[in-house]
């Protein structure tokens, strides 16, 4: 009985040790790549340019603007193109949905 106490008392001071030092890695909605500001000048222009799909070049391919720009850190002084990760929403209602709202970045 005595041993069977301690057994279980190892076991759960084991499996509380290696679940504790599991770490998940946080999953990102997309790879991204910022190529620069939007100086167009333009109703549905400015911000951010941010794209999906491997593009570099600005005003290059199929791009999206950041609509939040100021608040994810990126600088205007910054060299592009900047290499992140990021989860977003699209902005429907907003320049036939050219916009979008990035929730949380990480450069890479």
């Amino acid at each position: 009985m005595k041993s069977n106490a301690i057994l279980l008392t190892f076991l759960v001071v084991l499996f509380s040790l290696t679940n504790s030092s599991c770490k998940k890695d946080d999953k990102y909605m997309s790879d991204a790549i910022i190529t620069g500001y939007d100086g167009r000048m333009c109703m549905c222009c400015g911000g951010l340019m941010i794209t999906f799909n491997g593009e570099t070049e600005p005003y290059k391919g199929d791009f999206k603007l950041i609509d939040n720009s100021t608040e994810i850190g990126i600088r205007t002084n910054e060299t592009f193109p900047v290499y992140v990760k990021v989860d977003w929403t699209p902005i429907s209602d907003k320049c036939f949905g050219n916009y979008i709202k990035v929730t949380r970045l990480k450069r890479n």
